[in-house]
């Protein structure tokens, strides 16, 4: 809830919302909260998720890093597999 009222008051500042919506619309950073969203709501740390797809801890933590942008198709399959989830692409 802190969270919330934090980004509420900081969202007011003209600077700070433009920042927030062009982070809203790159896909790499919000394929980044996706999988720890749904790492997170598993309950399961990076290793668990290493271990289910077959890739490093290491691996994990770049594909949830917001700088990184070498997702493949085939990894984000995987990872969708392991979570019981459809991935899905689209051109908007």
């Amino acid at each position: 809830m802190r969270y919330r009222k934090w980004r509420e008051q900081a969202l007011k500042d003209g600077d700070v919302r433009k920042a927030y919506e062009d982070v809203d619309d790159d896909p790499f950073i919000e394929v980044a909260h996706q999988m720890l969203r749904l790492r997170k709501k598993a309950g399961w740390t990076q290793k668990q998720l290493a271990l289910a797809i077959g890739t490093s801890q290491q691996a994990i933590a770049r594909l949830e890093s917001l700088d990184y942008r070498g997702h493949s198709l085939t990894t984000l399959e995987k990872i969708a597999e392991a979570f019981h989830k459809k991935l899905r692409v689209q051109f908007v």
